[in-house]
């Protein structure tokens, strides 16, 4: 496909499509900086989810929040909009280069993961019991992936899934439901900060020794150590022994402390870690049964996330 050329810009497509949006590298004559532009999808069910989530008010409210954050953690938002019901909108954002992307089915390294932890406990950090984040009602309270649904779903899971579940997971799954309900009822009592909510290596991107964060379109309020959870069950390349959680822990409550949250130990965040371990369990369970249908590469994402969320689980809480 040629650019698209405007009387000032040329937008170039990319390959990057995501479920809510897509995105486009933008070019202006005489201008050395590119852009990146993000809008709204062109597929229904995608707009119809979006409005229901109001995915694009509230990415644009959270990076009116991350505005100290932009070129450290995330990357600078140029210009925003969403429409009234927050279906639709777009960023144009300064694009990070050089960079790479990551990728989900390809993971991270222990490395990578270590920079992650450094930058979204930067986030975790400045909204720490934040009265202002509590005062804006359109970033929710997080629902985890919706793990308050994960019963309700189990059954289409066990029958949609069937393919990517070993004979253990099946037994286990019985075991994975009061396990995530108890994790619901944990969290609603812990500190509360800005949690991302689908932290994984698509939504990263990768500088050297840096991580950038994008697409904070389901931002919510919540308990951090959730957005930890997700990245490192969900995105390690590999297995994380026990003693390398630990440290990715250690190096989260790290950044907090340096970040000003006080009275928060390492007991405290690797505690918060196992409640968010809990709670990532529903989500191969309520986002399986679509990505299997979704594409090949959403069946192999949902393999994986079978595989990676529940291996996990069972290093560190032993379910």
């Amino acid at each position: 496909m040629k650019p698209l050329k405007t009387s000032r810009f040329l937008i170039h497509p990319t390959r990057t499509t995501g479920f809510l949006s897509q995105t486009f590298r933008v070019t202006r004559p005489g201008d050395s900086q590119k852009y990146i532009l993000k809008v709204g999808s062109d597929q229904p069910a995608a707009q119809q989810f979006s409005r229901h989530i109001r995915s694009f008010q509230r990415e644009l409210l959270t990076y009116h929040l991350l505005k100290p954050l932009e070129g450290k953690h995330v990357p600078e938002c140029i210009a925003s909009a969403s429409v009234p019901d927050g279906s639709d909108g777009l960023f144009l954002l300064r694009e990070i280069y050089p960079c790479r992307t990551g990728d989900q089915i390809q993971g991270l390294s222990f490395k990578e993961l270590s920079s992650v932890a450094k930058s979204i406990g930067a986030v975790h950090a400045r909204f720490w019991n934040s009265n202002q984040l509590s005062k804006i009602k359109a970033i929710p309270l997080h629902h985890y992936n919706r793990a308050h649904e994960a019963s309700k779903h189990a059954h289409t899971f066990l029958r949609r899934c069937k393919s990517l579940l070993k004979k253990k997971d099946v037994k286990r799954l019985k075991h994975f439901l009061p396990t995530i309900a108890q994790a619901l009822r944990q969290a609603e009592k812990r500190p509360i900060t800005l949690v991302h909510g689908d932290l994984r290596a698509d939504n990263l991107l990768l500088v050297r020794s840096k991580v950038f964060i994008v697409d904070w379109q389901i931002a919510a309020r919540g308990l951090g150590a959730f957005d930890l959870a997700r990245v490192i069950g969900g995105s390690s390349a590999r297995p994380l022994p026990l003693r390398d959680q630990h440290k990715l822990i250690n190096i989260w409550q790290k950044t907090l402390r340096k970040g000003g949250v006080r009275r928060y130990n390492v007991a405290d965040a690797w505690h918060d870690y196992q409640i968010g371990v809990a709670l990532t369990l529903s989500i191969p369970i309520t986002n399986g049964p679509t990505l299997v249908q979704l594409s090949i590469r959403g069946r192999k994402i949902a393999r994986l996330m079978v595989r990676r969320f529940f291996q996990n689980a069972e290093t560190v809480l032993g379910v």
